[in-house]
Formats: C-alpha cells, structure tokens, sequence
C-alpha cells in the first residue's frame, strides 16, 4: 500500500468486490418481488377452465405460469441491480480517487507559488511513495530554483560592479580632457586605453562564460599531444617567470601523451592554472608541472609553493566572480570567472579540473584530466 501502483490497484479491487455485492444483493432482494407481481398480473388475466359452479367437482387446476415470467423478473432484476451497482461504484471510486489524489493538491498549489517567485518548499505529504519522492523533488526544484535566482541576481550585481570601476576611470579622464583639467599627455591616453582594454577583457570573459555555461563553446577537437601544448603554455608565460624570478619545473613522464582536444582552448586553461600559480608564488618560488596518463585519463599536475588556500574557500572556488582575496582586484586578480570558464572547457571535453590545498602557507595542486585519445 506504500506504492501508487498498489493503491491504484486495491482501489480497483475495492470497486469490483462493492458492484459484485450490491449486485448480487440487489438481485437476490429484487427478483422475488418482480417475480410475484408478474405471477399476480398473469393469474388475473388468465380464466379459470373446466369450472362449473353447482355441480360438485373442484375446479381444474391453472396451467403453470409460462417461462417468460420468470425471463422478465430475472432480467429486469438484472437492470435494476446494474443501475444501482453502478451508481454505488461511482461513488466509491470518487472517494478512493479523492483520497489517492488528495496529497498532490499541496504540489499544485506550491508550482503556481514557484510560477509566481515564491520558492518556499512544501510539507511532505503522507501517501504513496512516488508521491512523497514527488513532493521531495519538487523541494529540491525549489532549492535549485531559489539557488538559480540568488545566482542570477548576484551575478547582475558583480556585472555591474565589475563594469563600474573601468568605466567609471574612462569617463573621468574623458571628462577632464574636455574640461581642460586633464592635459592630452601620452600618460594619459595610456591609461584610457588600458581601461577600455581591461573592459574589453572583462567582456569577453562574460561572452566565453555565458557560452561555457550555456554549453555552446566552438570546440575544434583533433589529436594533440598534451605535452606540446604545456610546453607551448610555459614558453608564452617566460617573461612573467623571469619578472617574479620563479623557477618552474616540467616533468613529462612518457614521451607522448595523445588526447583529443582542442587545443587553443586546453592552451587557455593551462594559462589560467599557470598564472593564478604565478600570482601565488612568492618571489624566488617554485612550480612544477608534470603531465602523465592514469588509466584511461591523461593528467597535468599544477603544484605550486605558493600562499595556499584555507580550506572554506575550496568549495567556492569554481563560482563566477568568487576570490579568495577580495583585496586582489581587476587589475590583480582578474574577474573572477577564470576558473569557472576552465572547469567548463575541460567537462566540454569530457574532463575534469580539480583543485587541492592542505591549507595557508601549504601551496596548492590542480589536476587537468583529459580523456586518452
């Protein structure tokens, strides 16, 4: 009876048993009566034969009533007995559907409360599994749903702040240049432009966010070597490892290691992983970055010495505009959406991206995961 399938079912059997016992009772209370006023009206149309009054003899005995009668009793005892019966089962299969259904009403109320931005969740209802596993996942819709909503919003919020700061620079300068306060030096042109370049970044980060998350990424798959491309990575990034004087360490444990992937944007997530360990590295620190292949999985190892990471901040740090130093701004620690467009490219691939920290002062490990071609 836990089930919706066995409620449905006894239901059913509840409705057959009451029609086959009014029936039955209906018949057998019915038929006698029609049975006697049929009799009553065939002796009353039939004379009595070979009578004569006076002389003595009985009366000849009627002839016995025809097969008709009792045809027409049974049969109109049968129609009455079918009306009844299904009356009977219609009201018992309006209950027991009524008591069946009852616990899904408090999930319709609460969808139109959803439809109309009210995400509370709902009380369990007491009833069949599938309804109570129903009731349980419209809560959990409703979690997500109010998740997704304080997500959007705050994102609207981080747009736009991060939107503000460049702007806000470009139009001052501009403001002074026509007022006069300013003077056109090159100084100046230099840092407009650097402005309008950040903004220009920062909006193709959303773009490539937007497309990430939404699962429409253009990716160009072939057969590359993961091994080419780290080391193509590490020779973009040079100047910046000689600026911090940071020794990096690459280690290739087999000779190839072949993936299907697009390499321009693998390329892309290794120069997020690299420089975010770049970022953390103390001048004169270290990076090592090994690719090797685990089963079926081609992996490249981040480790750097670096400042690490507390442990409550790993949980977030995949999320849009999330940083672990809010003082490392724009123009230190970019927007914030660096590691939520990696991880999207690497799943995009059929990959994982998971990143480790024993905690301040310990460093930190990303893996890149790539199935081998």
């Amino acid at each position: 009876m836990n089930t919706l399938r066995m409620q449905l079912l006894w239901a059913h059997l509840l409705v057959i048993a009451v029609t086959m016992v009014v029936f039955m009772t209906t018949v057998y209370l019915v038929t006698p009566r029609i049975r006697d006023r049929l009799v009553h009206q065939e002796q009353s149309n039939r004379p009595i034969a070979d009578s004569r009054p006076g002389d003595g003899r009985p009366p000849a005995p009627a002839k016995a009533l025809p097969q008709r009668v009792y045809d027409a009793a049974v049969w109109q005892a049968i129609l009455i007995a079918s009306g009844v019966a299904s009356g009977v089962a219609l009201l018992v299969s309006l209950a027991s559907a009524r008591v069946i259904v009852r616990p899904l009403h408090s999930v319709i109320t609460a969808s139109r409360r959803v439809a109309a931005g009210d995400f509370r969740q709902i009380d369990v209802p007491v009833g069949a599994n599938e309804i109570r596993e129903l009731a349980l996942q419209f809560n959990y819709m409703a979690t997500a749903l109010k998740d997704a909503e304080q997500r959007r919003a705050a994102l609207i919020g981080d747009v736009a702040h991060e939107l503000r700061t460049p702007l806000a620079s470009i139009q001052g300068y501009a403001e002074g240049l026509i007022d006069g306060v300013v003077l056109p030096h090159d100084k100046t042109f230099t840092i407009i432009r650097t402005e309008a370049a950040r903004l220009s970044r920062l909006v193709d980060d959303l773009q490539s966010l937007s497309r990430a998350e939404s699962g429409s990424l253009v990716m160009h798959i072939a057969h590359n070597d993961l091994n080419g491309i780290v080391d193509r990575v590490v020779d973009v990034l040079q100047s910046q490892l000689v600026e911090k004087q940071i020794t990096l360490t690459v280690t290739h444990q087999h000779d190839k290691e072949p993936v299907n992937c697009d390499s321009d944007r693998i390329s892309q997530v290794l120069v997020n992983l690299l420089v975010n360990a770049i970022r953390a590295v103390n001048v004169h620190g270290n990076i090592q970055v090994t690719t090797l292949h685990h089963q079926q999985m081609v992996c490249c190892v981040v480790r750097d010495d670096g400042i690490g990471i507390d442990a409550m901040h790993l949980p977030h740090l995949f999320e849009r505009f999330y940083r672990v130093d809010p003082s490392r701004t724009r123009a230190t620690g970019g927007a914030g959406v660096g590691l939520t467009i990696a991880r999207a490219i690497v799943e995009a691939h059929g990959g994982t991206l998971v990143l480790q920290s024993d905690g301040l002062g310990h460093g930190a490990c990303v893996t890149l995961s790539l199935p081998r071609r």
